[in-house]
Formats: structure tokens, sequence, C-alpha cells
């Protein structure tokens, strides 16, 4: 039996178009199916998106965890392995050759990246503490990986476990990427280090992710710190407090000011390194925004200041999973975001989603009960948890 990968359409015969009963002047598009080996050598379904090119020797494995979409090419060698976990490629991508991907803690492919041949991906890593049994008997847990669109990993490149690549972050040939690099960053060697910044000097606010202290222009940094303020109205003395995706501490500061007891974490290391820099009393911590190092309970209210908008959807939703295990009974999420729904047309580059009113509501409330809006100008929403 052939291996099948290409676009099918309902079939329209000259009968049909000449019926009294009904006229079709052009075939009806259905998502195309393709029958792929998996690693047991069996042949699987597996529906994707419309346009989208997937070589018949790509081995894909549990179909059912694998999501491919719109004008994708995935070219001749690669393995798609969710096992446990699930393996998301956004429209417009480009795998190449004998890529590998293991994805037991997931792995999310944003719109418009480039994989080049031989990449690796492993979200999952085997702990080895024990002599008694075998490594490969040992637990292997994985956190996930999520490249955040338009990004070019180069040949050779490898991507561990635990590791966030912003929006058009590129890696180059042969790295080894074992923390996060930040958006529009070039970063290259093993472990892979930020080498440039692919924006100028001057500051944009449609291309960058975060505000700074240095360069921002006035508007913007009033802003930021309006935000703050209607943020900390909803702060008390002595609460323990975490502010998720905190830049360089801004609003972190502020929500200090307060009495707060407040610790501000972000995935860019160099963010963290200017926050504690500045605020050297205020605990800071590089980690991603879906495994937030924290005991379950920890926190009165968790704050994620304009942040939703620059995560891929699901990763906004996983990190609404963390923020829920990590706040006391009764406590509160605070969440500003702007309030467009432009969905993935973004109002600036640095932006991945958009949320409507109707949208984040629905999504806080999966979580948490009494969510309401405050203020909307700033699409500032605060939750319970019950």
């Amino acid at each position: 039996m052939d291996v099948i990968a290409k676009s099918s359409h309902h079939n329209i015969t000259m009968s049909d178009r000449m019926s009294s009963k009904s006229v079709v002047t052009s075939p009806v598009p259905t998502h195309p199916t393709g029958y792929f080996k998996n690693l047991n050598n069996q042949l699987l379904p597996l529906t994707y998106g419309e346009g989208t090119f997937i070589d018949p020797e790509v081995i894909i494995d549990c179909p059912e965890r694998v999501k491919i979409g719109a004008n994708c090419a995935i070219r001749k060698g690669v393995v798609l392995r969710p096992e446990t976990g699930e393996i998301i490629i956004g429209d417009n991508c480009v795998i190449n050759h004998y890529s590998v991907f293991h994805g037991k803690g997931g792995i999310y492919i944003g719109d418009w990246t480039i994989i080049a041949p031989n990449c690796g991906f492993y979200a999952q890593n085997h702990s080895f503490d024990r002599f008694d049994i075998p490594i490969t008997k040992q637990p292997n847990i994985g956190k996930g990986i999520y490249l955040m669109g338009d990004n070019w990993i180069g040949a050779g490149a490898v991507v561990c476990d635990d590791v966030t690549i912003g929006k058009g972050a590129v890696i180059g040939a042969n790295s080894t990427v074992t923390r996060s690099i930040p958006m529009a960053c070039m970063a290259a060697g093993s472990p892979a280090k930020i080498l440039k910044k692919r924006y100028q000097d001057n500051w944009d606010f449609s291309n960058r992710e975060r505000a700074e202290h240095e360069g921002v222009p006035q508007n913007i940094y009033f802003h930021v710190l309006k935000r703050g303020t209607l943020l900390c109205e909803h702060i008390i003395t002595n609460e323990n407090v975490l502010d998720v995706g905190c830049g360089e501490g801004i609003i972190t500061a502020m929500i200090a000011e307060k009495g707060a007891k407040v610790v501000g974490t972000d995935y860019a290391a160099d963010a963290v390194e200017t926050a504690q820099s500045r605020y050297p009393n205020i605990s800071f911590v590089v980690c991603n925004t879906t495994c937030l190092p924290f005991a379950p309970k920890s926190f009165d209210k968790i704050v994620l200041s304009d942040v939703a908008e620059h995560l891929l959807p699901i990763q906004f939703v996983r990190t609404l999973g963390q923020v829920s295990t990590l706040l006391a009974v009764g406590g509160s999420v605070i969440v500003a975001t702007p309030l467009t729904g432009k969905g993935k047309k973004g109002s600036t580059y640095a932006h991945i989603y958009e949320y409507s009113e109707d949208e984040m509501t629905r999504l806080l409330g999966r979580h948490f009960s009494n969510v309401r809006l405050i203020d909307r100008s700033f699409g500032l929403f605060v939750a319970q948890k019950s």
C-alpha cells in the first residue's frame, strides 16, 4: 500500500453540475488527510491544514496528538513523536529534512517558523539519580518547548526542555538551546547565548515585548505606571504576591511599595538581571510562565500584567493552570491585557494573540470564580480561586 499525503476534495461530476436539484459551481474543500508510518511501521491517518505538504517518508507517532496548520511543508525524514504530550505546529511553517521532535512535555511552534535540517527538539528529560535500575526505567518528565513564531532555527540546532524562544528570535546552526531566548534576539553556541538583537537601539513600541527603564518614550512609560497604579489598588500590605512576566520590574517595584512580599519572574534572563540590579531587595527568578517553580498555594495574589498577548493561546491556558495551582484558596489573579479581539492579527509585531472581553472572561472562568472586568481601557480583570 502506498503512503498518500495530498489534499482531498469532493468529486463533482458533470451530472451533478447539471442536476435541477442542485447547482455546484466549484469544489468544496475539506481538510486533507494523509497516511504516515509510525515508529512501529504502521500506516495511520493524519488530518492537517489546507495547502500543507507532508512528505510520505515523515514518521508521525500517535497522530491523534499531532496538529499541523495550513500552508506548511514537512520534509522527508522528519520524526514527530509526541508520546504522552502533544506537538502543535502553526500555519506557514517549514520543517526541513530529518529534524526530530520528542514532545512528552508538549512542543508548540508558532506561525511562520523555519526549522532547518537535522534539528532536535526534546521536551523531556530522564532522571538518573539511581544506580539500582537502568536510566531508561527512571522518571522521564517533560515541561514543554514553545517557539513563539517567525523563528528561524539553524541546521543541527538542539532545543532542550523548558525553553521558550521569543517571537522573531533566530538560533544559529549547531547551537544547543538550554534556556529561553527573548524576542527578536540572535543566539548561537553551546549553550546558546545572545549575540545581538535584531531591532535597532531606538525604542519602538511595535517591536518590543516589554517596558524598559532606558529609552522608553514618556507616553509609554506613563501608560505602564498608570496600569501599575490600577493593579496595586488590589494589593494589600503583607500579601504574598507573584508578578509573572515582570520584565525589568517596574510594576513589581510598585507592588513592593504597597508593602507586599513580592517575587517577580520572567523568561528573559537579561530582563531579570536588570530588575535585580535595580531592585536588590526584591527577589526575581528566571523561568517560563508554564513552569513556575513555587509550592502550591504559595501566593495570595498573582499578577499577569500585559503578558497574555505575548503568549501562544495554548501557552496562556497552561499558564492559568499553573496560576490556579499556586494561588491560595480565596486568592486572586489580576490580569491586564488589551481587549481588541483581533486574535492573531495583533496590534503590534510583539503581540501574538489579542483577546476579546468574552474570550478572556471564558478563559479565566475555567479556573476561577467571580471574574470581573475592572477597567476596560487596560483590560484589567480580577478573578478569585474558590
